[in-house]
């Protein structure tokens, strides 16, 4: 069942997918079991943004190690002044953590630091598990 409320149905905007389970149970836990449609309906908008900026991001990762699979050498370039999947990951553990016990107003301002960390020990964590093996195969 899709709901469609008064204002997209004036604007012809898409049927938007009613509220699931899981929705329903998570409005159920935060003490909102009796709370309107609109609220139900929020949630899941919310749900589906997540779930869609989720496949997106991990779609763009595997994007970009299949280019790293395809030239080690760029691999090898993004993770400089490391010379290893293994100093990769202590440096961008390091990294989190210190970020961490940084003031707020710090944080904000290593925010893409951050990020860049923890991107880079994704494709560490998957090189240094995989990457042997790919590159023997590409050789060959």
């Amino acid at each position: 069942m899709t709901i469609l409320s008064p204002i997209d149905a004036v604007r012809g905007a898409e049927k938007r997918p009613a509220p699931n389970e899981h929705t329903v149970a998570f409005a159920e836990k935060i003490g909102c079991a009796k709370a309107s449609p609109a609220m139900l309906q929020a949630f899941e908008d919310i749900r589906q943004s997540g779930i869609r900026r989720a496949r997106a991001a991990h779609f763009e990762r595997v994007k970009i190690i299949q280019q790293y699979k395809a030239e080690p050498g760029m691999f090898f370039a993004a993770i400089k002044p490391n010379l290893s999947t293994e100093e990769m990951i202590t440096d961008a553990r390091h990294i989190r953590f210190t970020f961490r016990n940084l003031p707020t107003w710090q944080q904000e301002t290593r925010r893409s630091q951050m990020q860049r960390a923890a991107l880079m020990e994704i494709y560490a964590r998957f090189f240094r598990r995989f990457g042997r093996r790919i590159w023997i195969e590409e050789a060959a």
